[in-house]
């Protein structure tokens, strides 16, 4: 499995059972038909056309999600503020994250969708588990993400540090790594998109949060193909205590594989 094709698992964190093998994993976009052997590689994505969107997923999204014939339904927040400002608000809210849990739904770049729950812990901690049919397990521990794969009894590895999800999971956003291409305002909420100036990185990570009380509700990953996957979470709690077992490296079972 590529390193793509797993972290389209993600997208944070993307699993795809449609059958449409992203080029990357995604932070939190893996994508099921990936892990079939035989399978061709597939031409590269394009965004998915607004119509294909749930109007709750694209309540606040990058442009290309949105109609330039929409109009907001009142003031935008933070309107009166500059855009760097507003990162600063973002970062600084990042930065005080302890804990989340919650579910999350994915929409990978084929449109398929699949569920399940998170776990988060600051810095570096990060865990998704996948409802079935799905038969992913996601754990980032110790600077890697680890991605399990019940159905071929494998076990992928990759550095943290070559995907968007280390946007979320270090312990200070480094801004002279994540750089903020793009900062765009709803009237309950705000995305601000990061790109890495590192060339290891791949893809751009946007984070979504419910404004003005910032409260993460959704990110948004973009592949070097301009596949897009959607991660939007529900019932987020912040600041409840999490095992330390939930972020244990899943068992490799008959293969354990690094990239």
């Amino acid at each position: 499995m590529s390193f793509f094709a797993a972290f389209s698992i993600l997208s944070l964190v993307c699993v795809d059972v449609a059958g449409v093998a992203p080029s990357w994993p995604a932070i939190a976009a893996v994508d099921v038909a990936a892990t079939q052997t035989d399978q061709a590689a597939p031409e590269p994505l394009a965004p998915p056309p607004a119509d294909d969107l749930d109007a709750a997923t694209v309540k606040i999204a990058p442009r290309e999600f949105i109609s330039e014939e929409e109009e907001p339904l009142g003031p935008l927040v933070f309107d009166g503020e500059s855009d760097p400002a507003v990162v600063d608000r973002l970062v600084d809210y990042l930065e005080g994250v302890g804990t989340l849990q919650g579910d999350f739904t994915q929409i990978a770049p084929s449109g398929a969708v699949s569920t399940g729950r998170f776990y988060l812990r600051r810095p570096g901690l990060l865990r998704f588990e996948y409802d079935p049919p799905t038969p992913l397990l996601i754990v980032a521990n110790g600077g890697m993400v680890y991605v399990r794969d019940d159905a071929l009894d494998t076990t992928d590895s990759y550095p943290l540090g070559r995907t968007p999800l280390k946007f979320l999971l270090r312990k200070k956003v480094d801004l002279n790594d994540a750089k903020a291409i793009a900062v765009d305002r709803g009237v309950d909420s705000v995305a601000v998109t990061f790109a890495s100036q590192k060339e290891e990185t791949e893809g751009e990570l946007t984070v979504i949060v419910e404004a003005p009380e910032m409260k993460l509700a959704r990110w948004i990953v973009r592949d070097l193909q301009h596949g897009i996957t959607v991660v939007d979470l529900d019932n987020v709690k912040a600041g409840m205590r999490l095992a330390n077992r939930l972020f244990e490296t899943p068992d490799a079972g008959g293969a354990f594989l690094k990239n």
